[in-house]
């Protein structure tokens, strides 16, 4: 259930992104510290959604893997604490 929810979740952003990016397509001036360059504000808009799904995915993992040591830790601590009695 829970991954259906967020399948739903995620086309719906999707597809918002997709009409935002439709009617978004005049060119915008990016100042970079060394640089300068032209993009269409829809491909500035998801040049920047990817970043910052690719940000909170590593974010997340960084979570979900020190949670997943802590369980592990928590299971060989039970079956030692199980064995000396």
């Amino acid at each position: 259930m829970k991954g259906l929810f967020t399948f739903l979740v995620l086309i719906i952003v999707l597809v918002i992104a997709i009409i935002i990016g439709s009617r978004n397509q005049e060119l915008v001036t990016i100042n970079y510290l060394i640089a300068q360059s032209e993009l269409r504000e829809s491909t500035l808009m998801a040049i920047i959604l990817s970043l910052g799904i690719v940000i909170g995915m590593l974010t997340m993992f960084g979570s979900w893997l020190k949670l997943s040591w802590q369980v592990k830790s928590l299971k060989n601590q039970v079956k030692r604490l199980s064995k000396e009695d």
